[in-house]
């Protein structure tokens, strides 16, 4: 029986791969979600800020793979949507290390928003996206035009994942609910790199060097609201506290493929940086 499956945010750096993957099986009906008016036959508006959008996206779904809204309320929002599609399996993506966050931190109250009110869900804890290495609202154009990547890590390692693989695993969750239920799945890459070892393979692909500034913390999140802050300062706590190094096998297991490495994706993307 072919699934219905909704795909918030099917623009966004994990949405946009989740509608492929599922777009390539061809069992499975894709509805892309997304803010901007629709370009395709398979994306309907989705708008968090515009319920009356809601029915009409999440109509008939078997299963919604939920990008996590990052806005102060998305607690109320994700357990909101939830209640306009009941039965349907969510697959939410959260963040590695999630677990250490306090019951009434931000982001655990957003995974329980999901565990309290659907009837079938599975969470993904991803490492950092490799593919912010080439989006310019991150580090693409620092890269290319100051020849620096600048992160406030304290030289700690990041095991870095491939948005591509995150999308293999949760594709297998949405096809196979009844495997996947109430399983948390930390997502990452097979190996754990500092900045300075990614400005090093940068800069020996690109026969140009590139720079790895490693500021101080404190100060980082100045200017940005007081929940942004917390959030923010929380997750680069636990970078610095080594929970960002750790190497699951997820990938694999789930998705039955070797996830892909840093190397691997610098070496495909190599041509972004030299322009």
């Amino acid at each position: 029986m072919s699934r219905t499956v909704f795909v918030t945010g099917a623009r966004g750096k994990t949405g946009r791969e989740v509608v492929a993957q599922l777009a390539e099986r061809g069992d499975t009906e894709v509805r892309g979600g997304s803010s901007r008016s629709p370009q395709k036959p398979t994306t309907v508006a989705f708008d968090w800020r515009d319920r009356s959008t809601w029915p009409k996206a999440v109509d008939g779904a078997h299963a919604i793979y939920l990008g996590r809204p990052d806005v102060e309320d998305s607690p109320e929002l994700v357990a909101a949507l939830i209640a306009a599609a009941p039965g349907a399996h969510i697959v939410l993506v959260s963040e590695q290390g999630a677990e250490k966050v306090g019951a009434d931190g931000w982001v655990q109250r957003v995974e329980a928003a999901v565990i309290d009110n659907a009837s079938r869900w599975t969470i993904l804890r991803p490492s950092w996206f490799q593919q912010v290495l080439t989006d310019p609202r991150y580090f693409l154009d620092t890269i290319r035009r100051d020849r620096t990547i600048t992160l406030p890590t304290g030289g700690a390692p990041i095991a870095w994942v491939d948005t591509r693989d995150i999308a293999a695993v949760a594709v297998q969750a949405i096809v196979d609910p009844a495997t996947h239920h109430g399983q948390f799945y930390t997502v990452t890459g097979p190996e754990a790199v500092t900045t300075a070892d990614i400005a090093a393979e940068i800069s020996a692909t690109i026969g140009t060097k590139v720079n790895a500034v490693v500021p101080p913390l404190e100060g980082s999140f100045a200017g940005a609201p007081a929940w942004l802050a917390d959030v923010v300062g929380g997750m680069f706590g636990r970078v610095h506290d080594g929970t960002f190094a750790r190497v699951s096998d997820s990938v694999e297991k789930v998705a039955g493929k070797p996830a892909r490495t840093v190397s691997d994706f610098i070496a495909e993307h190599a041509d972004l940086w030299r322009a």
